[in-house]
């Protein structure tokens, strides 16, 4: 069918292809949420810290389609503690984003381990993972900030342990992209 565009410059003849007519691989939609506050909070080994504030909400046009996860998740912490983050999608932890299990080690996504005297570093926890939707219904997807300690210690969200107001110091951005990908 011809498409046209008339004199008063509206479109005929086009129509948007269905998700169904998109081929594999193709990217149907994405959603992106970017954190530029700082938040904190007190945490022991136990805890999966989802209320920092960074989580990105897709409503996937077809079950069987992919939703791709990307980003990163900038944390500050007392020195000699291990960061890590666990994928969480609609409030439970998505087990085949973690590594195998193994006796009583933690399971976990991504971590970084934080070392000596760091008070001035934010780490930076990458996220990448592909997960099926599963459901046409919104899916919430949300990093789990934890650490290896069994002692409570604050960690902080766009920001180091020390907060000096000195160009030592520096506030970050934490990023969360989810694309919905054809299957």
């Amino acid at each position: 069918m011809p498409v046209t565009i008339n004199g008063n410059g509206t479109v005929t003849g086009l129509t948007a292809l269905p998700d169904s007519a998109m081929s594999s691989g193709s990217i149907i939609q994405v959603i992106s949420a970017t954190k530029t506050d700082t938040a904190s909070t007190n945490i022991t080994r136990d805890s999966d810290w989802t209320g920092h504030g960074l989580s990105v909400s897709i409503t996937p046009s077809s079950a069987s389609n992919k939703i791709f996860i990307s980003g990163y998740f900038m944390v500050g912490v007392d020195n000699d503690e291990n960061l890590f983050y666990k994928l969480f999608k609609g409030g439970s932890v998505i087990t085949a984003a973690t590594g195998d299990a193994s006796s009583g080690r933690s399971r976990v996504t991504a971590s970084v381990p934080v070392r000596d005297d760091q008070e001035y570093v934010v780490y930076s926890l990458p996220i990448h993972y592909l997960d099926t939707a599963g459901s046409t219904s919104s899916l919430t997807y949300t990093p789990a900030i934890g650490i290896s300690s069994a002692n409570n210690k604050t960690i902080y969200v766009n920001r180091s342990q020390g907060d000096v107001d000195s160009g030592n110091y520096v506030r970050t951005i934490s990023v969360l992209t989810a694309m919905e990908v054809a299957a």
